[in-house]
């Protein structure tokens, strides 16, 4: 994540994040002190579309058969509430961000 970005800061950006790959809490903020409202179950049929994304809490999962998944990246879910990056397929959260990242070349976007 680019220093610019603060803690709190909302950044829209509307994206497909598929399904969760685990049993997923969404929270009422992009915070792991923010009260559970809604339980997502695994279901390969069932995606998420993500209204943009919030620097929060850390979160370490140690559960996903490619490893150990951290992030800080918390998305706000067009169904309501926030669920952390670390809930999605890390393939699926690195494509996303690269969308949502500033050009290299330092020229803005439209």
């Amino acid at each position: 994540m680019s220093s610019s970005s603060k803690s709190g800061e909302f950044h829209p950006l509307p994206a497909l994040l598929g399904p969760v790959w685990r049993d997923a809490n969404v929270r009422s903020g992009p915070s792991l002190d923010s009260p559970v409202i809604r339980l997502l179950l695994p279901d390969a049929a069932v995606g998420y579309k993500a209204e943009g994304w919030s620097p929060g809490d850390e979160v370490v999962e140690d559960q996903h058969r490619d490893g150990v998944i951290t992030s800080a990246v918390w998305f706000r879910l067009a169904i309501g509430g926030w669920s952390s990056a670390v809930n999605f397929e890390p393939e699926t959260v690195a494509v996303v961000l690269a969308d949502a990242a500033p050009s290299s070349s330092g020229s803005q976007a439209p």
